[in-house]
């Protein structure tokens, strides 16, 4: 039974600590961002998940600060010459009631382009966001 025991906090604790995905760690970081047409330049930030998912604090509407989930495919990790193009795609995510937003992007040396569409009380805006990172 001990053994049993020390066998599974030793799997659990395997499992527990996993790494970041060596794609996405290179879109983590903070950007001087604006939304074309729209706004001046402003701070964007990106955080990372475990997996290949980021999440994207912005203004993305109206005065409305909100953080998204994106997910990306592609692979940016300067350290193993696996330099490319990260695909971003923003599934439909409520941001403020009523309001919704969705689109796809890519992040690229690091620069980010964010194509999107907000759903305001069924009138559909579009927008363009560009960031550069810091």
């Amino acid at each position: 039974m001990k053994k049993l025991f020390i066998l599974l906090c030793f799997t659990f604790f395997l499992n527990s600590c996993s790494d970041y995905n060596e794609c996405t760690e290179s879109l983590a970081g903070i950007y001087d961002a604006q939304i074309l047409g729209v706004s001046g330049q402003f701070v964007l930030a990106v955080s990372i998940d475990k997996n290949d998912d980021i999440y994207i604090d912005s203004e993305w509407y109206d005065g409305i600060w909100t953080v998204i989930e994106a997910d990306t495919d592609g692979c940016a990790d300067y350290n193993n010459d696996a330099y490319g193009e990260v695909e971003i795609d923003i599934k439909s995510q409520e941001i403020a009631d009523d309001i919704e937003i969705s689109g796809s992007g890519f992040y690229y040396d690091y620069s980010m382009q964010i194509d999107y569409k907000i759903k305001d009380n069924g009138n559909i805006k579009k927008y363009t966001l560009v960031a550069s990172k810091r």
